[in-house]
């Protein structure tokens, strides 16, 4: 770290979560700047040119990408930024597309001893036909979301036929792989892992059902619980199972695990390998609560 003096910072992107990304973006580089970087931002556009001349124009030590959703959690920056050859923050091309894929990255993890929510993976083509799918015997209520994107955008809970065939009627217009799986009553919790370590947690409400895109991002949509009351067993339990996801998908530097709890299991339902670093945001709350230095833990 004595070794780096100039980060340029990706920001931006083309994916349906470009807005929060400028605001993850923008927060980071304050606190780098605040720290006595030389902090230079892209505005990271669908064009290889341009982010290339950017990069060798910044010159940079190292790279701290913030961006968020297609392009740029999934594995496709990452390629762009080993070929750069400059180190960059967070999980490389491999594991980045691992976990952008929820079903492949849920496989995995359940094949490490991860307890995961039960249901199954089909093509966006069927979503129409879902009643006579062979194999899908999940009952209401149930969740359908894409199996790629963050955000919760295109997340779905399906309490009846009605909820059901409002879904079917419409075009999927979220990737081609689609995620049923049976929703998890209870409550829910997010862990922050840094190179292996499960550093902290927060428990999460708020007023709707669950965790969506509205509840992350409006104001006032969500509470980050610091104090929450969780038996010893069940969070140690949490805790294992954030260390065992992160390496079985071979995750580097800071990623968040999220859980639900139903008041006797633990389930997992995701890995974030870029997780959001606004001033509200989750992980740099943990950070917080923990007395750990955001800067100090940003470039790993």
């Amino acid at each position: 770290m004595n070794d780096i003096k100039r980060i340029t910072i990706l920001k931006g992107g083309w994916s349906p979560e470009r807005e929060i990304s400028l605001q993850s973006g923008a927060y980071v580089a304050s606190i780098f700047r605040s720290n006595g970087f030389d902090v230079y931002e892209i505005d990271v556009k669908k064009d290889l040119l341009y982010l290339t001349n950017e990069l060798y124009k910044s010159n940079p030590d190292y790279i701290y990408n913030a961006l968020h959703g297609i392009g740029g959690e999934d594995g496709v920056i990452q390629g762009v930024l080993e070929v750069f050859g400059k180190p960059y923050s967070n999980s490389n091309v491999l594991s980045s597309s691992i976990c952008f894929n929820k079903q492949i990255c849920k496989t995995l993890v359940n094949a490490s001893g991860v307890n995961t929510v039960p249901g199954c993976c089909i093509l966006s083509s069927n979503i129409k036909n879902i009643n006579t799918i062979i194999g899908i015997s999940i009952s209401y209520p149930f969740i359908i979301k894409p199996a790629s994107n963050g955000s919760s955008i295109g997340v779905f809970l399906i309490n009846n036929e009605s909820d059901l065939n409002s879904v079917k009627s419409k075009d999927w217009i979220y990737g081609n792989e689609v995620i049923i799986e049976r929703y998890i009553s209870g409550r829910e919790f997010t862990v922050a892992v840094i190179n292996g370590d499960a550093i902290g947690a927060l428990e999460i409400t708020s007023s709707n059902i669950f965790y969506d895109f509205d509840s992350k991002y409006s104001e006032n949509g969500s509470n980050h619980i610091s104090n929450y009351d969780l038996d010893k067993r069940s969070e140690v339990i949490m805790f294992k199972y954030a260390e065992i996801a992160y390496k079985a998908c071979h995750c580097s530097g800071i990623a968040r695990v999220d859980f639900r709890y139903d008041g006797q299991y633990m389930y997992f339902l995701e890995i974030n390998t870029q997780p959001g670093m606004t001033s509200k945001s989750l992980v740099p709350d943990i950070l917080r609560n923990n007395n750990i230095k955001l800067v100090e833990n940003i470039i790993v």
